[in-house]
């Protein structure tokens, strides 16, 4: 029996859309299969950092949740020296897989532009999730002078040879953050590098220097006991801790901010699939109201930024410090 060519047309028009409909079934459903699928196997965390800092803390916590979520554990590796460029450097020769991350902090950015030498850029990293951020809290010796920064800018402004500021180190975000403040403010500290923030507190403290920039977690237990006393905080908004400390940008320095930030980034090449879904399910792990309490317990205000987001946070980042740095001048070999 024969058929009209108009019914075999119909056939074979039939087949082909059945055929791309196929398709796109199997392209739609082939991130939930990938997603089914990983991980297969331990995933590495790493933190350039050595344990019980803020940065392993906020890490373990993520991997510890992640871990419950996952047939696989989230393993995390400290790989502390060099302000976590060593771990960064292994992170880029890590296979772009999804099964090697890193919890990095601002200084990822930063550490570009100071080290000349470093085997890699930022270009070599797939942002996942921006976790947190904390502002630093300006903090000063109970018996120093000004209670404000409106005050501590007039005191500055009259001293030849400049008011003594402890930072943790040269090229430390609290040292970056303050050469932003002298920019901003057309003042000149007398910079103190100190060999991490807990000796230069502790000269606060004992009144051998008179300010530093302390973050939250650091400091608030001495601003309650009048140990330190808190002139200004250094992100938009009032922190919630510290509702009656304004913030510079409010107390003379239009503009001013310098927070640290917390996120997870993989190698660059790391599948956008396997990206979206690291991020969504660091995403859900963020909504959790335990893992939200503990953040603010550490200082930190939870965020749930996305990858792109995240990416955008970078490439400003990068813009406003290289300025920073380069008018400051401060390099290492």
């Amino acid at each position: 029996m024969s058929h009209p060519p108009f019914a075999g047309a119909c056939r074979r028009a039939g087949r082909v859309l059945a055929g791309l409909g196929l398709g796109a079934l199997l392209a739609a459903t082939a991130p939930l299969a990938a997603a089914a699928d990983f991980p297969d196997k331990p995933v590495r965390l790493m933190v350039g950092m050595a344990p019980g800092g803020s940065n392993d803390t906020v890490a373990r916590m993520v991997a510890a949740e992640l871990s419950k979520r996952w047939p696989q554990p989230v393993i995390v590796e400290n790989k502390p020296g060099a302000n976590s460029t060593i771990a960064t450097a292994e992170l880029k020769r890590s296979a772009p897989d999804g099964y090697t991350l890193m919890l990095v902090i601002s200084s990822h950015v930063t550490n570009t532009l100071l080290y000349p030498n470093l085997s890699y850029t930022l270009k070599d990293f797939a942002p996942v999730s921006l976790i947190a951020d904390t502002p630093f809290v300006l903090v000063a010796n109970p018996r120093f002078g000004p209670n404000n920064v409106r005050d501590l800018i007039a005191l500055a402004k009259t001293q030849q040879k400049g008011i003594d500021f402890g930072t943790p180190g040269q090229g430390s975000t609290q040292h970056i953050s303050l050469e932003l403040l002298d920019q901003m403010a057309g003042i000149r500290m007398n910079h103190i590098p100190y060999k991490g923030g807990a000796p230069a507190q502790t000269d606060v403290i004992g009144g051998l220097i008179p300010l530093i920039f302390a973050t939250p977690t650091q400091s608030l237990p001495f601003i309650k006991d009048h140990k330190l006393k808190a002139l200004g905080v250094t992100s938009t908004q009032r922190l919630p801790q510290l509702p009656d400390v304004p913030t510079l940008a409010e107390s003379g320095v239009p503009g001013y901010e310098a927070n640290v930030w917390f996120g997870i980034i993989a190698p660059a090449g790391t599948p956008p699939r396997t990206v979206d879904f690291l991020h969504k399910e660091i995403s859900r792990v963020l909504q959790e109201p335990a893992v939200r309490q503990r953040l603010t317990e550490l200082g930190l205000t939870p965020l749930d930024e996305s990858p792109a987001q995240f990416q955008q946070l970078i490439d400003a980042e990068k813009t406003k410090w290289t300025k920073v740095i380069q008018e400051a001048n401060i390099k290492f070999d």
